[in-house]
Order: C-alpha cells, then structure tokens, then sequence
C-alpha cells in the first residue's frame, strides 16, 4: 500500500512511498517510471521543497528526516521513459548497516556513481544543433547553471556570516600532558651532534667574514685596485666597444655611432581568460566567431561566470581598457542571440551582462550625447583628438550593439510566446475533445 504522494512544483512528476520500501517517480506525460529506489526501512511521508530541488521522507522506526537532492538540478539527466527501471536502486541509510555492508555498498555506489558520470560527460561533450537554422535550441545544460544567475544577489546576501569572526583563546599556561611523550627537554644525541656541526659551520662562516673585512690590508687592497684601474683603461684604448643584444651576444660598436638594438614584444596581460579570448576572437573571420568564448562560459559555474563578467569593466574610470571589453562582450552576446542557439543559457548571459554593467551603459549613453553637443576644443593635440575620436567611435558602436542586441532578443522572445501559446491551446483543445 502507498503511504504517500507529492506532485514536483512543475507538475511533471509524481513521487509514490510504499510500504514495500521503495519511492518510486513516476513521468506524467509519458505515463512512465523513471526513478525506483529501494530503502532497508519503509518511508512514512514525503515532502519536497518549493523549488523541486530536494526530497524530505520519514522512514519507520527512525527520529530523524532523511533529505535527499536531486541530480538533475546539477547534471545533465535525460528522461525520455523509453527504458524504465526493472531493478529498484538500493539506497543506504546510517545507522541500519555494519561496517562491511557499508563498504560493500559504498564501493558499488562509487563504481556505479563513475559509470553514470562517464556517461554523462559523453552526453554533455554533445552540443544540440538544430535542424534548421533559426530555430531556437536548448543548451542542455543543468538548469542550476544558468537558473541561479537570476538569484546571485539573494546567496550572496544568504552566505553572509552572522556575526563576525571570534579571536581564538590562548592556550592554558599549563599545557596537557599527552602519554608517550618525553618532559624533559634532553635531545637525543643525533640531533645532539647535527645542532654542534651547524655550531661550527656558523663559527667558521663568522671567522672568514671578520677576516674579509678586517682593516689590516687596507694599503694593499688601494694597491691592488689602482693597478686594476690602470690596466682596465689601457684595455678600454685598445679593445673596440662592444654591446650586448637581447641574446646575450656581444656586438661590435663603432665609435661616435649609436646602433639601436630591436625593442623585445610587449607582454599583454588580459584580466582574465574571458577577456582574452574575446580579445582573439575579434580578430577571426567567419560567421561563429565567438563559438570559443560560447564554449568557455558554459564550463563555468554561476559564480565563475558572475565574476568573469564583472572584471570586464570597473565603472566609468576604466574606461579606456573596459570600454574595448564592454563593446566585444555586446558583439558576442548579439552573435549568440542570432544564432538563437543555448536559448536559455544566452539569456541568463545576457541578463547577468546588463545587471552588473547597466550603470555603465547608462553613464556612457549620457556621456556621448554631451560629447556630440559640444564641439571639441582646439587646444588639444592631435593624438588627443584621435583618441578621443576613436573612443567616441567605440560608444557609438556599443550603443548600436546594444540597440541590435535588444531588438534581436525580443523578436526570439516574441516567436517562441506566441509558438508555445499556439501549443497551449491545440493541447487544452485536444484535451476537451477527449
């Protein structure tokens, strides 16, 4: 007999309990089983969580609540109902198991836990395309990838310690006696010898040091280095200069000539791996230019991603290198949109893009309309006036992006409202013809 149901949040999915020991879940649409688990004890009740992420049950004879989490939420599960489980999947519970059945089911849950995360890599090594092009495509991603980018704010504030961090106390003045320890503080006598042989050699180093700079030899020493100085100016008469080059080789120089040696490459530092490759797929020729940069954000966690956005651009101050960032960050962002492939993913992107650099395009959309309003003084340089043309040029060409950016997402949005409310209705439709 069932001692317990509960609907997911979504409605999708039906979790049962039975007295047999199993909860099984159970696919709504497909009318299929795709989850059987098998407890050494009966559960009494169920409850899950608002978001569908975690499963709370009571089991017979036990005080305490079980919480379980769901896979799907952090890795990529296909549920399709084509091969439900014939086999419940044993669950081990603490406490209703010695040692070496723990062991055992422990070594089987690893073995088993690694062939499904092989698996698993192969399905997510596998990107979605679509059959025709303009059609919108999912990422397949977890959905805890690109769903906790809307709610950053909320765990950050929910991560804050409560209260500050507490000075440890000092140690007692009387510290505790442990067996099997020694109170006296005789040394054995290896480390007896090895501490008087550093003795000496710190004795010796002091003695040739005292001699090197003792005040005995002084004449001698003036001697010595004048006779030096005569030699090393005769030597300069006689020997042609020299220089050497970046190799280290010695190159002959002529005398009244000046021989420039070729300047070493500048070593560009990018603030991060997001900004360097945006930087390298700028300059690539073809229709997916920024697949690399599409590829690299999808390996990154929500807070990778939240802090590889941030880095982009400081404020309004760093403007002259988050200006060039904030403008490939737009081109990549429309690109991604265009395709309208990673629907989902893009989104969140784009959304978590626009929330940490909104005050930026704002100040920078205020700035260039003052800029266009006054004409520029004529005392400036002429490299002044071409750097700021060209980063005049630069707000311009991110505004535009922008503006293309917001058009493009809006008529993705629109297409597929309008596709999933046509569905809606033939469903609602079909289901009171039935």
């Amino acid at each position: 007999p069932i001692t317990d149901l509960g609907f997911s949040p979504d409605g999708r999915s039906l979790f049962t309990s039975s007295l047999d020991g199993t909860i099984r879940v159970w696919d709504i649409p497909t009318n299929t089983c795709i989850d059987w688990l098998k407890f050494q004890t009966p559960p009494t009740a169920l409850s899950l969580s608002p978001t569908g992420e975690f499963l709370a049950t009571t089991h017979k004879g036990k005080l305490g609540i079980s919480l379980w989490s769901d896979r799907s939420f952090y890795q990529t599960v296909h549920v399709d109902g084509a091969n439900p489980p014939t086999v419940p999947a044993p669950i081990a519970e603490d406490g209703y198991e010695s040692d070496d059945e723990q062991k055992q089911t422990g070594v089987a849950q690893v073995s088993k836990a690694s062939d499904l995360d092989k698996k698993e890599d192969e399905n997510e090594s596998k990107v979605v395309s679509p059959f025709e092009d303009g059609l919108i495509t999912l990422s397949g991603l977890p959905p805890a990838h690109w769903k906790n980018l809307f709610h950053l704010e909320l765990v950050k504030e929910r991560n804050k310690p409560k209260e500050p961090p507490k000075k440890p106390p000092t140690a007692p003045f009387f510290l505790q006696f442990r067996s099997g320890e020694s109170m006296s503080n005789d040394l054995p006598v290896e480390e007896k010898t090895e501490k008087n042989e550093k003795q000496d050699a710190s004795a010796a180093d002091e003695e040739e040091w005292d001699a090197a700079w003792s005040d005995e030899d002084d004449n001698d020493d003036s001697k010595a280095a004048l006779r030096s100085d005569d030699t090393g100016k005769k030597r300069s008469k006689d020997l042609v200069d020299q220089e050497s080059d970046d190799s280290g080789a010695l190159v002959p120089v002529e005398k009244g000539l000046l021989v420039t040696q070729p300047k070493r490459k500048k070593i560009v530092h990018h603030r991060s791996h997001l900004a360097a490759l945006l930087a390298e797929c700028e300059h690539k020729t073809g229709s997916p230019r920024f697949q690399a940069v599409t590829d690299h954000v999808a390996s990154l966690g929500p807070s990778g991603i939240d802090v590889a956005l941030s880095t982009l651009c400081n404020g309004m101050h760093d403007l002259e290198e988050g200006l060039p960032l904030l403008r490939l960050t737009s081109l990549w962002l429309l690109e991604a949109c265009q395709s309208r492939e990673r629907y989902e993913a893009i989104n969140a992107y784009l959304h978590r893009f626009l929330h940490i650099h909104s005050n930026v395009i704002a100040g920078i959309d205020d700035s260039t309309k003052k800029d266009t309003a006054s004409p520029p003084s004529p005392e400036l340089l002429e490299e002044e006036k071409n750097e700021q043309n060209q980063q005049h040029e630069q707000r311009l060409e991110l505004l535009e992006t922008i503006e293309k950016l917001s058009e493009v997402q809006r008529a993705a949005s629109d297409t597929l409202r309008s596709k999933m409310q046509n569905s809606l209705c033939l469903l609602r439709h079909f289901s009171r013809m039935v």
